[in-house]
């Protein structure tokens, strides 16, 4: 008797509240196999060839992440193993310092990790083709007020 009495928007409204009516449902009520969901697709360009040195930057970037601060990580661009070198390329020379002092940490978080338990020695360095953000020009002479008037005053009187 009450549905009956109810306007479309009203009857919206009850089923969203009550969560009685699948109406609402996260479910997709189509599945068209043909297409595909972002998670398939990103891990099948990530599956080619080309992308094998992101994949292996990724990698490390992931074990990194695990131990180092938020701070460092920021000072990080990217990073790579080859033989037996973990390589890590920073923004600049804080950077580089920065990370230089965390070199015994990392050298013992990958004696303990499977994946990097080859690595013998760490290499940081700065990467040059890096460009900050420009920036702004000084200028010797800044004005610390908005400037009015520029000095041209005309007078209408006159000298009787």
């Amino acid at each position: 008797m009450e549905n009956e009495n109810l306007s479309n928007s009203q009857e919206y409204k009850k089923k969203f509240f009550s969560n009685t009516d699948s109406f609402f449902s996260k479910k997709p009520k189509y599945i068209y196999p043909e297409v595909k969901d972002t998670t398939a697709i990103l891990s099948s360009i990530a599956s080619k060839p080309n992308f094998s040195q992101v994949r292996a930057r990724y990698k490390t970037q992931k074990f990194l992440s695990k131990f180092l601060l938020k701070s460092h990580l920021n000072w990080i661009l990217y990073s790579f193993t080859r033989k037996e070198t973990l390589y890590i390329a920073t923004k600049n020379h804080i950077g580089q310092s920065e990370i230089n002092l965390q070199k015994m940490t990392i050298l013992s978080y990958c004696s303990k990790s499977k994946d990097f338990i080859g690595i013998n020695k760490i290499s940081v360095f700065r990467d040059k083709e890096f460009i900050n953000e420009e920036k702004k020009e000084i200028s010797k002479y800044q004005h610390h007020y908005k400037e009015r008037s520029y000095g041209i005053f005309e007078t209408n009187l006159k000298d009787e």
